[in-house]
């Protein structure tokens, strides 16, 4: 069964065909229209000059000219009178009448009028007459008389020529006078044919007419139908594209809740790191830092995709130095291959026209370092090197970058495989070596952003090349670093001692990051939410503030802008967003209430460890902080058991530790549901998600999975009075499970 396009297209082609037919029998009525009006035309101009203006007009010419030359010639003859202007005027005479016979002679008139035999032989004798007496004129053009008989001989001739010229003007009359009666004939045939035609005409035009409104009428219901079709589709673009939009939220929100326990995780497996741990723990603490490094490079890349997928990928083109953007890309990714068993090494050319160039240091970086990793994460025992070197193509300089391996390479037959989303060469690769299958994508799409291309050449069992190329533009002026760029990249010189500031409502997160930075030295604050925050400002002085985004009571952006605001806060002071958040709009808010940098979580001990050593360098907002992990496995610490939990949290911080981060959860619990009563009472319902937020948050980070369930579910519905008591007797069941 045809559907509704398929039947409008096709009364659209059959109206088209039928339209090109009507277009040509026009073309042949209007065709046969202009050879009637031509044979018209011509008819007409037979008769007016071929006829009259010709064959009559020169015979009489002719008969006048000759009774003129006789009667001079008769008077001379007469009067006995040759004097020179006598025979001047006689000479002028047969000049005259010899001009009109040689005309008559060119126009070849006997053959044109078809005369008859009688005609043509009298016009035969007019010119051996005409033509014949020219030596009697040559004689008197000479200055000479002539003689009584030549004047009688000439005088008889022209009589006899008189009497063929006056016979032949009367039959050409005639003759005229015939041809006219026929070419009326004939024109009134025209005539006839010309209204018949135009009969034809009207009708075909009708036609036409009715033909083309059929046509009309059965386009105009296929645009209608097109029409209504345009609605439709842009109905469902629109949808679409809300669902898109959703999809860019719902992923948004999903980095952010995997972030915030991701970031404990790691968090503690740093701090557990950097004290003596047993023979048998160590590698336990190492595979859990590797795993979470690798869930948060699975996020990172995703999120990613989605902006890629969008259209949302952004490059900012600065100056940036290539060599130690390299050597610090290969120093990143060295731990990871010796825990493989491989050689990393970074060729570079003796001498490089441009040391510096302008282009996006952090998509580069991330180019570079996606490649690299691939190289390690498929190769045992080997060789992985990277080699910059400079091109050029079609007259502009080039930068390549190489990235071979000695692995385990690609088939040919899988080479169009790649580069593509969520695909690799074959499902046995993501089983044994993890990943996402989006790496490649998304390094496709920042170098073709980059204005440049990538490719690849391999061969089986011996190992890859990936390269790409990106314009080489020198930089202009010479280059700063950023606020935060790679933790191998942090300066190794002693840290300045701050007083920060960490505002954060997570109790796991709290002790995470304090830990951090007071095995760096420094002097931290905690404050809970941006009331606190606020308040400490007011108080004490900071040289650094560490600002979540979502807490509960203020959150980070609201407090930023009161802070920026506040009489006798200095405005050197550096405030860092430190959120799970990562999408753009999270970026351009904090940018917008005055936030220094943006670092997503979560955060480790380097990259707090740059943000102090740089603090006194920041001027201005607008820094993008953002950590790009390595690895491609998967991991879940959301269906881990209390007990499971439990006994993780105490492994890493100790038993009282995990007590008090029980007692504080609960105790903030019940604070988190006296306020989501009051936001009940106060029908203020703007409060109710970012409270369910925190208890879910918090939940999660000790174990609770049920009551983190809960709250999620809860989160983004109405919320009644009777959600809140099952709520409540939710907290108080599990409160009775810890305590036993």
């Amino acid at each position: 069964m045809k559907t509704a396009a398929q039947h409008n297209g096709d009364v659209i082609r059959r109206a088209s065909k039928a339209t090109m037919v009507l277009q040509g029998f026009a073309i042949v009525l209007m065709l046969g229209l202009a050879y009637v009006l031509a044979d018209i035309s011509h008819r007409y101009g037979t008769l007016q000059d071929g006829i009259r203006e010709n064959a009559l007009w020169s015979v009489y010419q002719l008969d006048r000219e000759a009774r003129r030359l006789h009667e001079v010639l008769h008077l001379i003859h007469v009067e006995n009178n040759q004097d020179p202007a006598s025979l001047k005027a006689l000479s002028t005479r047969y000049d005259i009448l010899y001009s009109r016979m040689d005309i008559i002679e060119k126009a070849n008139f006997e053959q044109k009028f078809a005369l008859e035999n009688s005609v043509r032989e009298k016009t035969t004798a007019i010119k051996s007459v005409v033509f014949g007496i020219v030596a009697y004129f040559d004689k008197i053009a000479a200055g000479k008389s002539l003689t009584a008989q030549e004047i009688v001989l000439i005088d008889t001739k022209l009589e006899t020529t008189i009497e063929n010229t006056e016979e032949l003007l009367i039959y050409t009359n005639n003759w005229v006078s015939v041809n006219r009666a026929e070419s009326r004939s004939e024109l009134l045939k025209l005539q006839i044919k010309s209204a018949l035609l135009v009969v034809m005409l009207v009708f075909s035009v009708i036609f036409l007419i009715f033909s083309l409104r059929r046509q009309l009428s059965s386009v105009k219901r296929a645009g209608l139908d097109l029409e209504s079709m345009a609605k439709e589709l842009n109905a469902s673009y629109l949808a679409a594209e809300a669902g898109n939009q959703a999809k860019s939220q719902f992923m948004a929100t999903m980095g952010h809740e995997i972030r915030t326990p991701l970031n404990a995780i790691l968090g503690t497996a740093e701090l557990l790191e950097l004290s003596p741990l047993p023979a048998e723990v160590a590698p336990g603490v190492q595979t859990i830092r590797r795993s979470g490094n690798a869930l948060l490079e699975i996020i990172n890349e995703i999120l990613d995709f989605a902006k890629i997928e969008h259209g949302k990928i952004e490059v900012e083109i600065r100056n940036v130095p290539l060599l130690p953007l390299a050597e610090a890309t290969v120093e990143m990714i060295r731990d990871r291959a010796l825990e493989h068993g491989n050689r990393v090494e970074l060729r570079l050319p003796e001498k490089l026209t441009a040391p510096a160039i302008r282009t996006d240091p952090t998509r580069l970086r991330q180019v570079m370092l996606n490649l690299l990793s691939n190289a390690v994460k498929f190769t045992r025992d080997g060789a992985v090197t990277m080699t910059l070197a400079e091109v050029a193509r079609r007259g502009s300089a080039l930068l390549r970058v190489e990235i071979s391996d000695t692995g385990i390479g690609i088939d040919p037959s899988s080479m169009n495989k790649l580069f593509r989303p969520f695909s690799q060469v074959d499902a046995s690769i993501s089983r044994k070596y993890g990943g996402t299958g989006l790496g490649l994508t998304i390094c496709k799409q920042i170098v073709e952003a980059l204005g440049g291309e990538i490719g690849v050449s391999s061969t089986k069992g011996e190992g890859s090349t990936f390269w790409f190329e990106i314009p080489m533009v020198a930089a202009d002026e010479p280059t700063t670093g950023s606020l935060v760029s790679a933790p191998q990249m942090a300066t190794v010189e002693a840290l300045p001692i701050l007083n920060i500031l960490l505002v954060e409502d997570n109790v796991v997160n709290q002790q995470v990051a304090a830990g951090f930075l007071r095995h760096l030295g420094q002097h931290v604050l905690i404050a809970n939410d941006g009331f606190e925050a606020i308040a400490a400002i007011e108080q004490h002085r900071f040289d650094l503030v560490l600002m979540d985004m979502q807490m509960p009571n203020l959150d980070g952006i609201e407090a930023t802008r009161h802070i920026r605001v506040m009489p006798g806060v200095s405005t050197d002071l550096a405030i860092i967003a430190m959120t799970a958040n990562a999408s753009d709009d999270d970026r351009l808010r904090c940018r917008e209430a005055g936030m220094n940098a943006f670092q997503s979580k979560p955060v480790t001990m380097p990259q707090l460890r740059k943000i102090v050593a740089d603090t006194r360098k920041i001027t201005a907002p607008d820094n993008d902080t953002r950590t790009v992990a390595a690895g491609k496995d998967n991991n879940n610490g959301f269906d881990d058991s209390f007990a499971a939990r439990r006994k993780e949290i105490v492994d890493a911080l100790g038993d009282e530790v995990f007590e008090e981060l029980v007692v504080s959860f609960f105790d903030d619990a019940a604070t988190v549901l006296d306020e989501l009563a009051n936001a009940l009472k106060a029908n203020d319902h703007r409060r109710l998600d970012p409270l369910l937020h925190t208890l879910k948050g918090a939940a999660s980070s000790i174990g609770l999975v049920e009551i983190a369930e809960t709250s999620q579910r809860l989160r983004g519905r109405d919320f009644s009075e009777m959600q809140l008591s099952a709520l409540e007797e939710l907290m108080t069941s599990c409160r009775q499970r810890c305590a036993n």
